[in-house]
């Protein structure tokens, strides 16, 4: 147990939903870095660096050059040569997750942000989607003592284990509504894992979401229609959608390709859907 935390439960306990506030700057008290690995039918493990966010009622889940870009944008100080090299970085990152996932935002909702290009999708579903089993069994995660709870979600069994010495309800991209942080969280396939690396002050705000030039839409016709379009990037596109095509090769390597402005990331080992259903 790490003494530091313990006046956690005094901060977050019952208040996260209670003073809710929509559509406004979240003070991030805390973040949570996690490495989430998949690995596909070929045996391909790809490492991606995402990063929870944790305000006082909500969190942010999102891609960690992601973050970074959104960090560097907040300092006054900050020049547009610096803006542009993270999102240079942003870009070239070939393991990039591409969800942006809010938990209880709005109030006892999830929204989730992502794309399928050349177009952005919004939509929310229930923050008590999974039906969590809680047991005694315990293991030690990044330091901390957790529990272990089982659910279904997505058309995946997911193994997750929590800190109750870090009383939030919220874990990394939708798992979450436990009595703890998910410090840890493995489907039952093996095939896709969340673990957490280091647990820390917050350093920067959560803005607010936006959802200006995004179409809203429900989370089972995005899920069809996401895990649809990554089978073949490139073919899925409508041809005439393309409104204009560029492809950036600043900083070497195979480019990056915009299609009306949105970026079209083709993943080296291909997509493993993380929702089945």
């Amino acid at each position: 147990m790490k003494r530091f935390f313990i006046f956690l439960t005094g901060l977050f306990a019952s208040s996260w939903v209670i003073y809710a506030q929509e559509n406004i700057p979240v003070q991030a008290s805390y973040e949570c870095l996690y490495e989430y690995q998949v690995t596909n039918e070929k045996g391909d493990r790809d490492t991606y660096a995402t990063i929870l966010q944790i305000g006082s009622h909500a969190a942010r889940f999102l891609d960690y050059t992601a973050y970074q870009t959104d960090s560097i944008g907040q300092s006054p100080n900050t020049s547009q040569e610096e803006v542009e090299k993270f999102q240079k970085q942003e870009q070239r990152n070939e393991f990039f997750f591409d969800q942006t996932v809010w938990q209880n935002q709005p109030t006892n909702k999830m929204s989730v942000y992502s794309v399928i290009p050349p177009d952005r999708y919004t939509y929310t579903e229930n923050s008590h989607s999974v039906q969590w089993t809680l047991t005694e069994d315990t293991d030690t995660v990044c330091g901390y003592i957790c529990h272990k709870a089982t659910g279904a979600y997505g058309g995946r069994m997911w193994t997750t284990w929590y800190a109750q010495d870090i009383p939030v309800p919220f874990g990394p991209w939708k798992l979450c509504g436990l009595p703890g942080l998910v410090m840890r969280a493995t489907d039952a396939d093996g095939i896709h894992s969340f673990e957490a690396i280091a647990f820390r002050k917050g350093i920067t705000d959560i803005p607010a979401p936006n959802t200006k030039n995004y179409i809203k839409t429900t989370r089972d016709k995005f899920v069809k229609m996401k895990n649809n379009f990554e089978k073949n990037p490139m073919g899925n596109i409508p041809f005439e959608t393309i409104g204009r095509m560029v492809i950036d090769k600043q900083g070497g390597g195979k480019g990056s390709i915009f299609i009306d402005g949105q970026q079209l990331r083709i993943r080296p080992n291909g997509y493993v859907p993380l929702e089945l259903q």
